[in-house]
């Protein structure tokens, strides 16, 4: 075990060491966005699981409703989301990404992927295929992982699947 452990350290280190050196390009478009961080929050939170309601926007973030209000006026006045009335209930309004709103999260979502692609250009065929196959082992237990994580979370899972955030108090 105390071998597994430490080839866990070592793996976990040098990860640490390429997210410190993707974390130091200043062309990160995080880094010119306008947006604060509770912004920034909302928009990903609808990136990931589609529109959601004011409602499960402030239960998830832990806050009022006051505040994911105000949160989502400014995003709409930079027509980042839009809201709409939810055809299942016409007193809640539905907020969800605009165009330009998942135009921008794309962006930051995927910033660095050609920096990626240009540092694997520089391994070897056989390095490349070692990287490929660690690659499709950490894809495959993170998703064990959030299968395990969702169903012991008492099958919230099936929210976030049909669009709508998970609200699990402040996560």
């Amino acid at each position: 075990m105390a071998q597994r452990d430490e080839l866990i350290a070592q793996i976990m280190a040098a990860h640490h060491r390429l997210q410190l050196l993707f974390a130091s390009d200043r062309s990160d478009p995080l880094f010119e966005s306008q947006l604060t961080v509770p912004q920034l929050k909302i928009l990903l939170l609808l990136y990931l699981h589609g529109g959601t309601s004011g409602q499960e926007l402030s239960q998830v973030l832990g806050v009022r409703m006051a505040t994911v209000t105000g949160i989502v006026d400014r995003l709409v006045a930079h027509r980042f989301v839009s809201r709409r009335e939810d055809p299942q209930d016409r007193r809640v309004r539905r907020v969800e990404l605009t165009g330009p709103g998942r135009r921008l999260i794309d962006t930051i979502v995927t910033a660095g992927t050609d920096r990626q692609a240009r540092i694997l250009a520089r391994l070897e065929l056989d390095d490349l295929r070692t990287v490929a196959v660690a690659a499709d082992l950490m894809v495959t237990a993170a998703e064990t992982d959030a299968a395990d994580t969702n169903s012991s979370a008492g099958g919230r899972s099936g929210q976030a699947r049909s669009g709508q955030v998970e609200c699990a108090g402040g996560q």
